[in-house]
């Protein structure tokens, strides 16, 4: 069991060596969020709901291959891969340094022949001031109560996923594979406010804690999980973002967007991204014919879409369709589009940006200016919950 628990830090470790997208919006002009993927999403289904008496969370902040260096005001430890195997825990009244960036709390380092894996270990209301800043973005004053709605989102996610990547020896990743945590590094005194102000609030369902997933741009309308291919959630129905006419996201700049391909760049993309949005059936081809979507979610974004070739046709579903089309690393921007021809190319024309489901980030970011209360929002897109202490 422990040689296969170290090979599998070993796998990720070459996982995690990809660069990481660009962090959310550190100013109040809209701009988009980090996205996450439906794997980022997920958690296996053993983390136990007990976890939630625990209010210390434990962040993989770092998978080194080699040397790691960790800055406290009393010490400063370096670790070596291969040394010292096994697991040190360090304990420290200040702030240290890993990296680049500072962080509050503790620290565990897991060594094994390949990899170091680094942990900094923090109470869960500090965790979300290296978070919500980073998840929503700098806001001014009339964004306080989006900031406190983004607090409570992102400390519901956090206490839910506590032990999610028990196998790795942490609960969560510090990036967008979870939530990105950055630290004491760009720490916000409004969203620190937010986060107080809030404190130990999280969304539950029928007395359970949610899956609160949120996105940054829905278009106008949310979509339920169903477009991950999941069983539909009671409290995350598509709901309409919407008011006298307007959506609440519209100020975002992806409100409303377009990608256009030439039919031949297609041919190339859809053979190389094939696997990756789960084709479930790959031929060679020299020509892509026609694109059409068949079937919708209630939401309006796409759930089954054919693409005939000259050798055959082949069909994406859900979420997946964005990576089907993706190009220099980036997926489409999100599933609510639609499709056009002509001679030479193909033209995408969508709504939003994301996968649609949960909280619209930027139609809370309008909200709050609207007056509306850190809870109104919540209960506009998560249906039917409460706003309740962690222990109630």
């Amino acid at each position: 069991m422990f040689p296969k628990f170290f090979l599998f830090l070993a796998i990720i470790a070459l996982l995690a060596c990809a660069p990481l997208p660009p962090i959310g919006p550190t100013s109040d002009i809209p701009t988009t969020l980090p996205e996450k993927t439906e794997e980022e999403w997920q958690v296996p289904k053993t983390v136990e709901q007990d976890t939630v008496e625990r209010h210390v969370i434990n962040v993989g902040v770092g998978i080194e291959r080699g040397l790691a260096v960790i800055e406290c005001p009393e010490k400063k430890w370096e670790f070596k891969a291969g040394a010292n195997l096994g697991r040190t825990e360090i304990e420290t009244e200040g702030n240290c340094k890993y990296g680049e960036k500072t962080y509050r709390g503790n620290w565990v380092v897991i060594s094994n022949d390949n990899n170091l894996v680094i942990i900094n270990s923090l109470p869960i209301e500090e965790y979300l001031r290296g978070v919500v800043p980073h998840e929503i973005g700098r806001l001014k004053q009339d964004g306080f109560e989006a900031l406190k709605a983004q607090a409570v989102a992102a400390r519901t996610y956090a206490y839910s996923h506590l032990n999610s990547r028990r196998s790795l020896g942490f609960d969560v990743f510090a990036d967008v594979r979870d939530q990105v945590y950055d630290g004491i590094n760009g720490e916000d005194s409004l969203a620190n406010e937010a986060i107080l102000a809030t404190n130990g609030l999280v969304i539950k369902y029928n007395g359970n804690l949610i899956e609160a997933y949120y996105h940054s741009t829905c278009g106008g309308r949310t979509e339920s999980s169903e477009i991950w291919g999941q069983e539909s959630k009671p409290y995350l129905t598509p709901v309409s973002d919407s008011a006298n006419g307007k959506a609440f996201c519209e100020l975002s700049r992806y409100m409303k967007w377009e990608e256009k391909y030439s039919r031949q760049e297609l041919v190339s993309l859809f053979q190389r991204n094939a696997i990756d949005a789960r084709i479930d059936k790959t031929f060679p081809f020299s020509k892509v014919e026609q694109i059409l979507i068949t079937e919708r979610f209630p939401g309006g974004r796409v759930k089954r879409l054919v693409v005939f070739t000259d050798k055959g046709s082949f069909e994406a579903f859900g979420d997946r369709t964005r990576r089907l089309f993706a190009r220099d690393g980036k997926l489409l921007p999100g599933s609510a589009f639609s499709i056009s021809q002509d001679k030479d190319s193909f033209t995408i024309t969508g709504s939003g940006f994301g996968h649609g489901i949960g909280m619209c980030q930027m139609g809370a970011r309008a909200r709050s200016t609207a007056g509306q209360k850190f809870d109104e929002i919540l209960r506009a897109y998560y249906t039917g919950v409460d706003i309740l202490k962690i222990r109630d």
